[in-house]
């Protein structure tokens, strides 16, 4: 614990002496684990005060990736700095490096949150079938609709709407209205379907998120130094590229980490 304390020290003195303004565990960095941000040539790298002192260590090298990509192309978009002819199978590589290492917990809560919607979907639109075997989902049932008295009906848009001090509510369409079973299964289908569209939307920015390029670079960076040995053996190419690409930045890394075990490990991986 003392010595990742010692490296983290170590790497904000270096961030420091190229201009990079360092907060650390004075923040909440915007809610993440650190961010990186630049204006008018000042750099600046906050590091969450909630993060333990192994994930301090990993945040400072994932920012301090943003800040050389950003110093090498401002648009963060192009890796041949590093990788030279940035190939799909480098980018491939880079992939399974950020898959490893986001938490599969928090993947798979989304996912089981889309497929639960997705079957009380498909159960609610079984139940109207019964009585509306041509109803579809992908359509507006206008002879439901037109049932609908007002404010219910501004549900199909809303979860909750006010009126006149009242809140009208998805949540108590089954003991507080006089609604058929077809109007209030109707009215929680659209009510399900804008929260699918908001999971699908979520889940859709993170893919984006996870797969720039800058964010590909700065997972690879952090584990490169932090886990050694599997990322050699899932990014050999991508690691033999950048072992080779003599960026003055990650060679002054080198000689701060060289105390620090994973990297004693990495020099004989590689």
């Amino acid at each position: 614990m003392a010595s990742e304390r010692n490296r983290s020290l170590e790497l904000k003195e270096y961030f420091s002496k190229l201009g990079i303004d360092v907060k650390m565990g004075k923040t909440k960095a915007r809610g993440h684990r650190g961010v990186f941000m630049h204006s008018f040539n000042k750099y600046r790298i906050d590091i969450s005060k909630n993060l333990d002192e192994p994930s301090v260590l990993s945040t400072m090298l994932h920012e301090f990736a943003h800040y050389v990509h950003y110093k090498y192309d401002k648009n963060l978009k192009s890796l041949d700095f590093v990788f030279g002819d940035f190939t799909d199978d480098i980018k491939e590589e880079l992939i399974k490096v950020t898959v490893q290492e986001i938490p599969k917990d928090f993947a798979m809560e989304l996912y089981n949150i889309k497929n639960s919607i997705n079957n009380e979907i498909k159960n609610l639109l079984t139940q109207i079938k019964i009585s509306l075997p041509n109803f579809k989902l992908s359509e507006k049932n206008k002879e439901i609709e037109r049932t609908l008295p007002n404010p219910i009906k501004y549900l199909l848009r809303y979860d909750n709407v006010k009126c006149f001090n009242h809140l009208y509510s998805v949540d108590n369409i089954e003991s507080d209205y006089n609604l058929t079973d077809i109007q209030k299964n109707y009215i929680k289908i659209k009510s399900k379907q804008r929260a699918l569209k908001r999971i699908n939307s979520k889940i859709c920015r993170l893919n984006k998120y996870y797969n720039n390029n800058s964010e590909l670079f700065a997972r690879f960076v952090d584990a490169y130094y932090t886990k050694p040995e599997l990322i050699q053996k899932i990014a050999p190419n991508a690691c033999a590229k950048f072992g080779d690409s003599k960026i003055k930045y990650f060679d002054q890394l080198d000689k701060i980490l060289t105390s620090f075990a994973c990297v004693k490990n990495k020099n004989e991986v590689l």
